[in-house]
């Protein structure tokens, strides 16, 4: 959460010289938080629900026995996909209801999804949590014994949540020369993200050793919304490149009409 506060500091900072008022950033980032409270859970619920579908019997004598037990399988962890849907649903709200510019703000935003993603994988490493496959190679990892995740020490591990943090890290920097750079404003930047962050979450997605994503049709929850959002990022950038070129023709039309 600190690094959330931080970036969202930052951006506050930077809002005025693009037209947006401080409050609106602060306000915003509070819905969007609020909304990837509610999809990350979500979504961490579905990946859940074939497996409690398929032991109803089983499931419904544990909420019986002890409900917060239940809720805990159920609900007791975070998808990010489903946390960065619903923190832009939620940004998308507040500007919808207080009329601001929600593209002006996403622009501002979106190079801190990575920054403050990076620091939210290397909490996953030393929680344990999200951990990788087994590995014997440079820089494999031997956690120690942690009794929330039994297994996780039975074999050395790769270390896929700081490679990871290092590839959110990467992409910061690169959204951030953009964007200041002034180039691919009006949405085009969270078309960057989402190809950059699609790719390569469906290739890490293999280097991952839990199983708390959940299956479908012999990929992973996450690898399938990297397919279904590589499209997404591909027509943000193609309908920016496309708008260009029409003023582009627009101004040379009217100095040769």
């Amino acid at each position: 959460m600190s690094a959330f506060f931080l970036a969202v500091f930052i951006v506050g900072k930077r809002a005025p010289k693009y037209g947006v008022a401080k409050d609106d950033v602060t306000f915003s980032a509070i819905y969007g938080i609020l909304g990837l409270a509610v999809g990350a859970k979500a979504l961490f619920f579905i990946t859940r629900l074939p497996s409690i579908v398929n032991n109803w019997n089983v499931a419904v004598k544990l909420m019986k026995l002890d409900f917060f037990e239940f809720a805990n399988y159920a609900f007791g962890g975070w998808v990010f996909y489903g946390g960065l849907i619903g923190f832009v649903t939620g940004m998308y709200v507040y500007c919808r209801i207080y009329k601001v510019d929600f593209i002006m703000i996403l622009d501002m935003v979106t190079p801190f999804l990575p920054f403050v993603h990076g620091f939210g994988r290397i909490a996953c490493f030393t929680a344990g949590c999200c951990y990788g496959v087994e590995y014997h190679g440079i820089g494999a990892i031997h956690f120690p014994y942690n009794e929330f995740v039994p297994e996780l020490n039975e074999v050395p591990r790769f270390p896929v949540q700081l490679t990871e943090a290092a590839c959110n890290f990467i992409m910061f920097a690169i959204l951030l020369a953009i964007f200041n750079k002034g180039k691919l404003r009006k949405g085009k930047l969270l078309g960057v993200y989402l190809i950059y962050y699609a790719v390569m979450r469906f290739f890490l997605e293999y280097l991952r050793g839990d199983l708390a994503r959940g299956k479908v049709g012999g990929v992973s929850t996450s690898q399938l919304i990297s397919l279904l959002l590589l499209p997404v990022g591909i027509f943000l950038i193609y309908k920016g490149l496309h708008k260009r070129e029409k003023i582009k023709l627009a101004a040379v039309s009217e100095e040769n009409p």
